[in-house]
């Protein structure tokens, strides 16, 4: 027979166990009650991950991989910060997850200062580079359709977001956050879940031809869940925003569609005539430096971004942080979105390539890898299917966003995880 001493801390142990399986019940259903789902997977575990580890062989012949970037030219088209992040991740994968198959990766660059024409510069540069296995894309709004023209979907094109008009049609092409529509869809969700005293919204943006496609897709979204749309309409060069400001602050809610030239005086004629009401923006004004702002800080709006915002706390940011600064970048450089991106296109195309046999490594099986691909990606969307989340658009691989609130000095609220638009599953 057992001892008392032996029998109580059976129990105890009993009672710990069943302590902490409710703890993790009640966690889950909390998670459950607040988001509909259950909280997505997070990578923590990079050598799983990409399915290699250890220091790639030197003497093996290396794997390449293209990387287009705009930097170079005038300020509003000098974003490095993608480039620094890239090639810190390159060395990781070289020093920590076995390269590729244990080869070494390296990258064939080319950088686009400021025009159209260089894309075919860049498209060239990875055609004739019979090595060049597949092309990253790192803030790339110029020169796309060039180098589409070029490439001619030959080689697969990796890339974030679409960020120009000739991203979401592109042959061979896997924007593994999504396109500018298909991210924009969750803002209805948002709006329905979390602002349902909202019956009228008003949708503000620039009249150029790529803000005017984002715009008609959050009036779709607004229209699903049965809001009243108000579409205003502003110059991209406009200085003085007052007018469409007055106008717009008659609804319940603004939705700050704007961009790079348009976000600074909509801001600044917002606070001129002391608008309280809910602003719901798209990411672009956070893109701008803070001191660009009257007041020197970015608008305090609500703000929804297809990514995990890296500043704010949490293990896969951590994550991210501490490799990208152990192989040689800085916390600046990972902040920017779309160096986020460069570190989830990579990390994605090397698994991917390491799921193919290294005999067989080429353009057509990393293309049927990513036509395969269901996620999850690192600090993007917990599950992607590439050319089937937004109809007419074959480029666009996820359709998720997560919002945030900015509550000034560079700190920021976390409201909502991984939405979809009204309807989707």
């Amino acid at each position: 027979m057992r001892s008392a001493t032996t029998v109580q801390g059976a129990r105890r142990r009993r009672a710990t166990v069943a302590l902490a399986v409710a703890a993790a019940l009640v966690a889950t259903a909390t998670a459950i009650g607040a988001t509909g789902a259950l909280p997505p997977p997070q990578v923590l575990n990079y050598q799983l991950y990409v399915g290699g580890k250890g220091k790639a062989k030197a003497n093996l012949a290396p794997v390449t991989l293209g990387f287009i970037n705009v930097q170079g030219g005038p300020p509003n088209l000098n974003f490095p910060q993608a480039k620094s992040v890239i090639e810190a991740g390159v060395k990781m994968v070289n020093a920590e997850l076995g390269g590729v198959h244990g080869h070494p990766l390296k990258l064939n660059e080319c950088l686009i200062a400021q025009a159209e024409e260089e894309g075919v510069r860049c498209g060239q540069q990875m055609v004739n580079d019979k090595a060049t296995k597949a092309i990253l894309f790192g803030f790339v709004t110029i020169g796309n359709q060039s180098i589409y023209a070029t490439v001619k979907g030959t080689k697969p094109i990796v890339g974030l977001v679409t960020a120009n008009a000739a991203d979401p049609t592109a042959k061979n092409t896997y924007f593994l956050n999504g396109s500018q529509t298909s991210v924009l869809g969750p803002f209805g969700t948002y709006t329905k879940q979390r602002l349902p005293k909202v019956k009228t919204v008003a949708i503000v943006y620039p009249t150029d031809p790529g803000a005017i496609t984002a715009a008609q897709a959050l009036q779709k979204a607004m229209r699903q869940i049965g809001r009243k749309v108000t579409m205003i309409g502003v110059p991209p060069l406009a200085t003085d925003l007052i007018g469409p400001a007055t106008q717009a602050s008659s609804s319940d809610m603004i939705i700050a569609a704007l961009g790079f030239t348009t976000c600074v005086p909509f801001a600044r004629a917002l606070d001129q005539i002391n608008f309280s009401k809910p602003v719901l923006s798209t990411p672009i004004c956070t893109f701008i430096p803070r001191v660009a702002y009257a007041n020197g800080d970015i608008p305090k709006w609500t703000y929804g971004i297809a990514q995990t915002l890296v500043n704010q706390p949490g293990p896969q940011s951590k994550l991210y942080l501490k490799k990208g600064l152990q192989y040689g970048t800085t916390v600046p450089n990972m902040l920017w979105v779309f160096s986020e991106g460069a570190w989830e296109e990579l990390l994605a195309t090397v698994k991917i390539m390491n799921a193919v046999p290294y005999a067989k490594l080429g353009p057509a099986t990393i293309s049927a890898g990513f036509k395969a691909f269901r996620g999850p990606t690192i600090l993007g969307p917990p599950d992607v299917a590439c050319g089937k989340v937004s109809p007419g658009e074959p480029a666009a691989c996820g359709n998720q966003t997560q919002f945030y609130n900015y509550v000034g000095q560079g700190k920021w609220k976390t409201l909502t995880g991984w939405l979809k638009p009204p309807g989707a599953k």
